[in-house]
């Protein structure tokens, strides 16, 4: 993911857990803010923004931001043609 769609997507990320778009860096600390809308919101984003589905299990296992990238970067390259 190039930086300009992981900064955006950071930034959207932000409004996920109700924070200010500037705190929210990859090593922002996700593991205690999981929450059932929390969860329900960001996959409703990550599939908005890259058309991809990730389970809920493994996005609450993601305890930064980076994490999150990570999951997303991975998930677009399972739905890659090819694969």
């Amino acid at each position: 993911m190039d930086a300009q769609v992981s900064k955006s997507f950071l930034a959207k990320l932000a409004d996920v857990f109700e924070v200010d778009a500037n705190t929210v860096t990859p090593d922002f600390p996700l593991a205690a803010r999981w929450d059932s809308v929390a969860v329900l919101t960001a996959i409703a984003l990550i599939d908005e923004q890259f058309d991809v589905t990730v389970p809920p299990d493994e996005l609450t296992r993601c305890a930064s931001a980076a994490d999150v990238l990570a999951l997303v970067d991975q998930s677009v390259g399972l739905r890659a043609p090819g694969r």
